[in-house]
């Protein structure tokens, strides 16, 4: 097996280090009590509903409204990966809470005068949006 000469091993490794701190910034689970606090109501509220979409995605996904019990998320790679349920990139340094709902996972919208938050499948497949959502400015 070939060995990599020692500049091209520092490279690697910068690399390396540069892809996984990126990726930390990228992922921002908020774990501040006001704002989990805020997006467990939401979640509440949402799922506790009468609705006839919210009984369908309930029954979808296996929930009780009498079990409904979420949970904050701080896994990064769970936060990283939710993120791009929003439609539009999230600035660096920007944080937002994630819950585990059961199966599924709510993730609020970290800028409220956009949308609400978003639920989404294990999969990360966007299952329903809360709020009217708006187009990103344009630059």
């Amino acid at each position: 097996m070939r060995q990599l000469s020692t500049g091209a091993a520092t490279l690697f490794a910068v690399l390396v280090l540069a892809a996984g701190s990126s990726s930390k910034a990228q992922a921002p689970c908020a774990t501040g009590r006001a704002v989990v606090d805020s997006a467990r109501d939401d979640v509440l509220t949402v799922l506790g509903g009468e609705g006839r979409l919210v009984a369908e995605l309930r029954q979808e996904q296996g929930i009780n409204v009498n079990d409904i019990k979420p949970v904050t998320v701080t896994d990064r790679a769970v936060c990283a990966k939710i993120a791009a349920a929003f439609n539009r990139l999230i600035a660096p340094g920007v944080s937002y809470a994630v819950l585990r709902v059961g199966p599924m996972y709510y993730a609020r919208d970290p800028d409220q005068r956009r949308a609400t938050g978003v639920f989404t499948d294990s999969s990360f497949k966007v299952l329903m949006r809360l709020g009217a959502e708006l187009p990103s400015p344009r630059p």
